[in-house]
């Protein structure tokens, strides 16, 4: 009687520990579930620039990013993201357009870094631009006179590769002064798989905003995400109607 007893009271105690494994274990689950939706639900309507589906998409890339980076920091190799995904996800910036551009199809601009990959970058995605005959950059020496400074940030805290900050007359719509950025932590990190070509096709896409561009999901310079193209057509007319305007 005591033996059946006890082996009664080890079944039950045996059970309770598996029921109660399994709750914790399903609680972890929703808890991460449901926090990780409610970022998703935050960066829609926060960062991302699109609407619907593919404001979706951008916000749960987004999130992905971020988490990874989170973790990584805190000394965890998660795998979210692979070599190949961080290269067709990564955000080029989380520029939200304003409708603002220079009086004038033209801009002063001042390279402020002394990375020789940046200053390059800059440079050749400066003569991408004017060869288009859309807009003209001209380079100048003396950072407090330019309307443009290009410049370079290293931050692991935002989903970017690059950003571009403007000061804007309200009143007429026009810009008094641009700072754009290229993020090295992204760009200079060969898990992000960034080529010189991608390098430069981002700083084409800042100075893109530079000019008064918004995002075009397109075959253009000025995709939300990834850096794959240079300056195409479209992004030429798009100038163009722009200062026609």
């Amino acid at each position: 009687m005591r033996k059946e007893l006890a082996l009664k009271f080890i079944f039950n105690s045996i059970r309770f520990i598996v029921r109660l494994l399994w709750r914790l274990i399903w609680g972890l689950i929703w808890s991460v579930a449901l926090s990780f939706l409610v970022l998703v639900g935050v960066f829609y309507f926060t960062t991302s620039t699109e609407t619907g589906a593919e404001g979706l998409s951008q916000a749960l890339r987004t999130t992905v990013t971020q988490v990874d980076q989170f973790l990584t920091h805190q000394g965890f190799s998660t795998g979210l993201q692979t070599s190949e995904g961080m290269q067709s996800h990564q955000l080029t910036d989380e520029h939200t357009g304003t409708g603002a551009r220079w009086g004038q199809a033209s801009a002063t601009i001042y390279i402020d870094t002394t990375n020789e990959t940046f200053r390059s970058a800059y440079q050749e995605a400066i003569d991408a631009w004017n060869q288009t005959g859309a807009f003209t950059f001209q380079i100048i020496n003396d950072k407090d006179k330019a309307d443009i400074v290009a410049t370079e940030m290293n931050d692991g805290n935002v989903s970017a590769a690059g950003e571009a900050e403007s000061q804007t007359n309200l009143l007429t719509k026009r810009f008094t002064h641009v700072t754009v950025r290229l993020n090295s932590y992204y760009l200079l990190d060969r898990r992000y798989g960034y080529s010189h070509e991608r390098i430069v096709n981002t700083a084409a896409h800042e100075l893109g905003h530079a000019i008064g561009l918004n995002h075009n999901e397109e075959e253009s310079v000025m995709q939300s995400a990834g850096s794959f193209y240079s300056i195409q057509p479209i992004d030429i007319q798009a100038v163009k109607d722009l200062y026609q305007s």
